[in-house]
């Protein structure tokens, strides 16, 4: 009896470490689900449904898009950091949800470096800084002088507390030694039509959606604030190249999964996510909208993600934003 016992244990104990392998070698073998942590029609849910398609056609099984939006991304990342590891369910995750949400909110339940496995990243973004066409400002360092003499005076919008469009004028604002006045919206659009109607002056906004007004004449380009020029408005100067090069700042995005999510799994979601985003029609399409591959891939993007954490609390500091 002991010997079979001892032979059972030993079969049980060999079954349980090779079903793993076996899963991950079966995976995927069922529809899979990309939680975008924000309201549909947006840009990140237009990428997010453009990376589904793909990945479905790619991997041989569906991939459902699933908008959770809430806590500017928190909610659906929560979600994702509380499911089951096996690489079924995956978050679109950002800047925000893995590094800024973390000082902006108190109440942050996850911790996304320990909670959540980067996979695979996916685009970097810029705003543009924009200026409504009846100011004097015909460069940054118009705005920037006009600033230093008068602090508080230049009215900047945005989407909101906290988001890229409001961090990035924060960023200016510490590089360049100034103080302007924050005036936010609910979303960029409420924004930019203030600023098209010249009751805000300036703002950060998306290349997407100011080109046609800077090509209207109704909104002039002052400068990027990435860290390279757009084919888009190729004119347009960097901040390092206007003379503010502490002010660049990026957003990025990337694709993530409950930790503890097999390896096997992982390799090949990161596998897949990599020949989407090299995909010539997929560059394309995201040139298009001023967004760019980053190629960097599991452990590559989670050191990545994880050196984002204090440079974006860094920025949220500067901003003074706090969110409940």
């Amino acid at each position: 009896m002991k010997h079979w016992s001892k032979t059972l244990l030993a079969v049980a104990a060999a079954a349980f470490l090779v079903a793993p392998q076996a899963r991950a070698q079966d995976y995927p073998s069922r529809s899979l689900t990309l939680v975008v942590p924000f309201a549909a029609a947006g840009i990140s849910d237009n990428q997010s449904r453009l990376l589904a398609r793909k990945l479905a056609d790619i991997l041989g099984q569906p991939v459902v898009v699933e908008n959770r939006p809430g806590a500017s991304g928190m909610i659906g990342a929560e979600a994702v950091a509380h499911a089951k590891p096996d690489g079924y369910t995956m978050l679109y995750g950002t800047h925000g949800t893995q590094a800024a949400n973390l000082a902006l909110f108190d109440n942050v339940r996850i911790d996304p470096p320990k909670d959540l496995r980067a996979v695979h990243s996916l685009f970097r973004q810029s705003t543009v800084l924009v200026a409504n066409a009846a100011t004097p400002y015909r460069s940054l360092d118009d705005l920037v002088q006009a600033a230093r003499q008068r602090p508080g005076s230049v009215n900047y919008a945005s989407a909101g507390s906290g988001t890229q469009t409001h961090l990035a004028a924060a960023k200016l604002q510490s590089a360049a030694g100034i103080s302007m006045t924050h005036v936010p919206y609910k979303g960029a659009g409420p924004a930019l039509s203030d600023v098209l109607a010249g009751n805000v002056e300036i703002m950060f906004s998306y290349p997407e959606s100011v080109s046609q007004h800077i090509a209207a004449g109704k909104l002039r380009a002052l400068a990027v604030a990435g860290t390279s020029r757009l084919d888009a408005m190729p004119a347009v100067p960097t901040m390092a190249e206007a003379g503010y090069p502490d002010a660049a700042l990026e957003g990025w995005s990337g694709v993530f999964v409950p930790a503890g999510t097999p390896d096997a799994v992982v390799a090949r979601l990161a596998d897949a996510i990599g020949q989407v985003t090299r995909a010539q029609d997929v560059v394309a399409a995201m040139a298009a909208i001023s967004s760019f591959p980053m190629g960097l891939s599991d452990r590559e993007f989670q050191r990545f993600a994880e050196e984002e954490v204090p440079r974006w609390k860094a920025v949220v500091r500067q901003s003074g934003a706090r969110l409940e």
